[in-house]
């Protein structure tokens, strides 16, 4: 049945996309990819295809000895069932920090942009091994952040990719209807082996938390879920494409290319059906500019922008994107380009964690850590704090103080107003307008460096913490006392 399944889908996904000149497979060496290319080998031969057949590994450079174990393994694996084989390396922590990306995005753009630069005409696509398992922990994934319908839907079975930079990429995904058990029992019975990845089992990954505890005890609950929601995200799929082209249709009237970027001309019409707003935003920032964004929550940001900001209000998004509210519209650029570079007046919409960025002239890390772990260094550290993943509204961000903003202090008795707070600190007028306060989509979280609130505090278990360091140009390995 696995075979059959995939060859279907794989007829669907020409049916769509054309007859390609290369196929792509993305062979990271782990079973997943191992069962892509096995099974894309026995549909590309039935069909006098198996010349078009490409496998590629890109090397992350991120677990030293171990990576380069899978790249070899990849090598023997494809050059065993005679499948040219390509691979690369990159660097995926040094990308992140220049284009303010979490580690997973900035592996995931890295390897398309590879994927990319091996294929050879219009209709070549890159082969990726995403599951109906990942389908379903990417919707949990989605609806945590605050996805909207989009998020819901998942992934697709082939989709077109804009690149940042320019140009395109047909993804497919033949194996979204097959579960891993069943992909995992082909792989046994064709005598197929691979790598594991120790860090697909640790929890320090919001997907592996997903995958080995919230869906398993979501299916003790309820028998069938992980089947029930792939069945609705499948009927979403159709209200999601009608949704798109109206979107496009609005971006593409009232959207004009100006110098160091593009303007969302701020029409009456665009507002009329609030829904078709945020699918003009996606449509401008994805098809248009190129860039994608992490969270469903910051699309609706930048809805507010449209609406409500005020003219010379900004907003920077990860991968260097900003968009400005300016007299007759909505402006977005990148940073470096024209007049798109950050200010300190910018809202900084923060990656996924973990991270590693520098942005407005401060170093920013997230990582998650075991809440019990928190040395003396850090409880001295003015720089770094430590919070509870649980009291946390996604998406995080950094941004000056707002008029009237309150927050309740640790262990205050109540909610202050944030300049209130920052007299009592003895905070110089000067410093209180920049990117100061670390705030999720509930508001302020971190008055930096000064104050944590209240309601996001470690609450003493024993579960993960995220800890936080903002550190000052020049200062990255000094200890500061606290106020």
């Amino acid at each position: 049945m696995v075979r059959e399944r995939f060859s279907a889908a794989m007829d669907r996904i020409l049916g769509a996309s054309g007859t390609p000149e290369r196929i792509v497979i993305a062979l990271s060496g782990g079973m997943d990819s191992v069962a892509l290319l096995h099974l894309m080998l026995g549909w590309a031969r039935e069909r006098g295809m198996a010349q078009t057949l490409l496998a590629a590994h890109l090397n992350h450079g991120l677990r030293g000895a171990a990576a380069d174990g899978d790249e070899a393994f990849s090598r023997r694996f494809a050059e065993g069932l005679g499948v040219p084989f390509a691979s690369e390396k990159a660097d995926v922590r040094g990308a992140a920090r220049r284009e303010r990306l979490g580690i997973e995005e900035a592996g995931r753009l890295l390897r398309y942009g590879f994927f990319k630069r091996l294929t050879a005409g219009g209709n070549d696509m890159a082969a990726v091994g995403h599951h109906a398992d990942d389908q379903a922990e990417t919707i949990l994934m989605h609806l945590r952040r605050g996805a909207h319908r989009r998020g819901l839907v998942g992934m697709r079975e082939f989709t077109v990719m804009p690149l940042a930079g320019g140009g395109r990429i047909h993804v497919v995904r033949p194996m979204l209807d097959i579960p891993r058990d069943d992909l995992a029992r082909y792989a046994a019975k064709h005598g197929l082996s691979w790598r594991e990845d120790e860090s697909n089992a640790d929890p320090a990954f919001l997907r592996n938390r997903i995958r080995h505890g919230t869906i398993p005890a979501l299916e003790a609950i309820l028998p069938g879920f992980r089947a029930r929601l792939l069945a609705k995200a499948r009927l979403l799929a159709d209200e999601e494409a009608e949704l798109t082209a109206a979107g496009r249709m609005l971006a593409e009237t009232f959207s004009r290319r100006e110098p160091g970027g593009l303007l969302l001309r701020l029409d009456p019409e665009l507002f009329a059906v609030p829904e078709r707003l945020l699918y003009a935003l996606r449509h401008v920032l994805e098809e248009e500019m190129g860039a994608r964004l992490p969270y469903g929550a910051a699309l609706s940001r930048l809805a507010v922008l449209a609406e409500t900001g005020g003219v010379g209000e900004s907003l920077s998004l990860p991968g260097r994107l900003r968009a400005g509210k300016e007299s007759d519209g909505l402006f977005f650029s990148f940073a470096g380009d024209g007049e798109g570079g950050e200010s300190p007046a910018d809202e900084i919409l923060l990656p996924d964690p973990p991270f590693d960025i520098e942005t407005n002239g401060l170093a920013v890390t997230s990582v998650w850590l075991p809440a019990t772990s928190m040395t003396e260094a850090d409880r001295q550290n003015r720089f770094a704090e430590w919070f509870n993943p649980r009291a946390l509204r996604w998406p995080l961000c950094l941004r000056p103080p707002r008029p009237g903003e309150r927050f309740r202090p640790l262990g205050a008795p109540g909610s202050r107003k944030l300049q209130d707070v920052m007299v009592d600190l003895k905070i110089p007028r000067r410093k209180r307008g920049g990117p100061i306060v670390l705030a999720d989509h509930a508001g302020a979280i971190w008055l930096w460096p000064h104050r944590l609130a209240h309601r996001v505090r470690l609450d003493g278990g024993d579960g993960k913490a995220l800890r936080v360091e903002i550190t000052p140009p020049g200062q990255s390995d000094q200890i500061h006392r606290r106020d």
